[in-house]
C-alpha cells in the first residue's frame, strides 16, 4: 500500500517504547514526528503569547488545560510539513484532550501493548540525563551517576516517577484516564495492538506489518 496522507497515534502504557517506535515510524514513513510535550515546550521557546500563557500554567504546578494543548496541536498540523500525514506520540490521553481533538481525524492508532512486570522493569532500568534528556538503561552498563554520553556536564539519574510506587500510580491513571480513548478509538475499527516485548527492530516490524495489512 501507499504510506500517505497517514495520521498516526501511538499509545500505551509508561515503558512500552512508544516514543522510540513513534520515531522509528517517522524515519521508516518519512512523515514528522511529535509530541504534545515538546510542542508546548517550542511554543514557549518560541516566546509567544500563548507561550507565555502556557509557561505560566507550567510553573504553577497545574495541567495545561485540553483547549490550549489543542490550539497548539492545530496550529503545529496546520504547516506544511504535515499535510501528507503525522505521528503523535501519547495523545490523546484522557477523554477531555480526546473530546479536544476532534479537528482531525486519525487513520491509525498503534497501542503498544508490554505485561505490567514488563513496565517495572523497564523503568526501574532507567536512566536519564539530568541536562539533555537523553534515556539510557542499566541493562546497557550505564549506572547512577555515570556521565551523559551525549551532553557534557549531565549525569544519569533515576526519574522521581520512575520508582515502584510512582510507577504503580502512572499504571493506574493509564488504565483510568487513556483506556477510555482507546476503547473509543477502537468502536471506529483503527486500533492496532502490537506486541512490544522483544528487541526494537522486532517491534518496528509488527507495526510496519500491521500498516501494510491495514
Amino acid at each position: 500500500m501507499i504510506f500517505s496522507s497517514m495520521k498516526i497515534l501511538f499509545l500505551g502504557p509508561q515503558g512500552s517504547g512508544k516514543g522510540t517506535q513513534a520515531k522509528l515510524l517517522a524515519a521508516s514513513l518519512r512523515l514528522p514526528m511529535f509530541s504534545m510535550g515538546q510542542l508546548l515546550r517550542d511554543e514557549v521557546a518560541a516566546k509567544t503569547d500563548l507561550g507565555s500563557q502556557i509557561n505560566e500554567i507550567l510553573l504553577s504546578g497545574e495541567l495545561v488545560p485540553a483547549s490550549v494543548t489543542a490550539e497548539v496541536l492545530q496550529m503545529r498540523l496546520a504547516k506544511p510539513d504535515a499535510q501528507q500525514g503525522y505521528i503523535l506520540d501519547g495523545f490523546p490521553r484522557n477523554e477531555e484532550q480526546y473530546q479536544s481533538f476532534t479537528f482531525e481525524q486519525p487513520t491509525h492508532v498503534f497501542v503498544i501493548m508490554i505485561p505490567e512486570e514488563e513496565t517495572y522493569r523497564r523503568l526501574g532500568d532507567r536512566l536519564t540525563c539530568s541536562v539533555c534528556g537523553y534515556v539510557t538503561s542499566t541493562k546497557l552498563g550505564f549506572k547512577k551517576e555515570d556521565p551523559c554520553p551525549l551532553h557534557d556536564g549531565g549525569l544519569l539519574i533515576q526519574r522521581t516517577d520512575d520508582t515502584p510506587e510512582a510507577i504503580t500510580k502512572r499504571l493506574e491513571i493509564y488504565e483510568q484516564d487513556t483506556q477510555p480513548v482507546i476503547r473509543s478509538y477502537r468502536r471506529q475499527g483503527i486500533v492496532y495492538e502490537i506486541d512490544g516485548v522483544g528487541s526494537v527492530e522486532e517491534v518496528h516490524q509488527r507495526i510496519l506489518d500491521a500498516l501494510r495489512t491495514s
